[in-house]
């Protein structure tokens, strides 16, 4: 009866941690967020919404005039929100694994919806073949794309 009890209360926690209805908001990671006017599309895809959640709209990978890369969310884009621990990977799969930390790139904490312009230090490795939009409250997936 415990098991079945303390699996209860896991579950209600992982699908309210990242709620609307969360109040708290961890500490954000550095602003790396920028606005690009002129940019090229060297490769993104069309977000797939996961754990019953609303994620839509396409991650991509740009580079601006003066050659700077950037992980763009575009104008489209949207998930649950709340806690602040939404945040956007670059990732060698469509799941992301964070005891292997050569598999992904934790690029920034997203807290509202639209687009995002989100600086990079230089083009990401070719093995970055996924973006991932992911729940660190809950460790839960919100939706994942393949870039290509």
């Amino acid at each position: 009866m415990f098991k079945i009890s303390l699996l209860f209360a896991l579950i209600i926690i992982a699908f309210t941690s990242c709620s609307d209805s969360a109040d708290m908001k961890p500490d954000k990671a550095p602003d790396v967020e920028a606005e690009v006017a002129n940019f090229e599309i060297l490769r993104g895809g069309e977000l797939t919404a996961q754990s019953s959640t609303n994620t839509r709209g396409m991650v991509q990978v740009v580079r601006d005039d003066a050659g700077d890369f950037f992980l763009r969310l575009t104008e489209d884009f949207t998930t649950k929100f709340s806690t602040g621990t939404v945040t956007v990977y670059l990732s060698t799969s469509s799941s992301l694994d964070l005891n292997e930390s050569s598999s992904f790139e934790l690029i920034s904490v997203v807290d509202q919806a639209g687009e995002h312009f989100f600086k990079l230090s230089g083009e990401p490795d070719s093995k970055f073949t996924h973006g991932i939009i992911w729940c660190g409250a809950a460790a839960i997936p919100f939706g994942f794309t393949l870039m290509d």
